[in-house]
């Protein structure tokens, strides 16, 4: 079995970074917990990519 810590390189945790900050930067309201939630998503996706 994979864990995120093998498919989470330094590249992915700054492209998830830099979406996170631009989707902040974005709205014009945007609650933490939402920012939170988008980070965990992405990391999910990264777990379940087969690359």
């Amino acid at each position: 079995m994979t864990s995120i810590s093998d498919k989470l390189t330094q590249q992915k945790f700054q492209e998830i970074l830099l979406n996170t900050y631009l989707k902040g930067t974005e709205e014009k309201s945007i609650k933490v917990s939402d920012l939170i939630e988008e980070i965990k998503q992405q990391v999910l996706n990264i777990k379940a990519d087969k690359k």
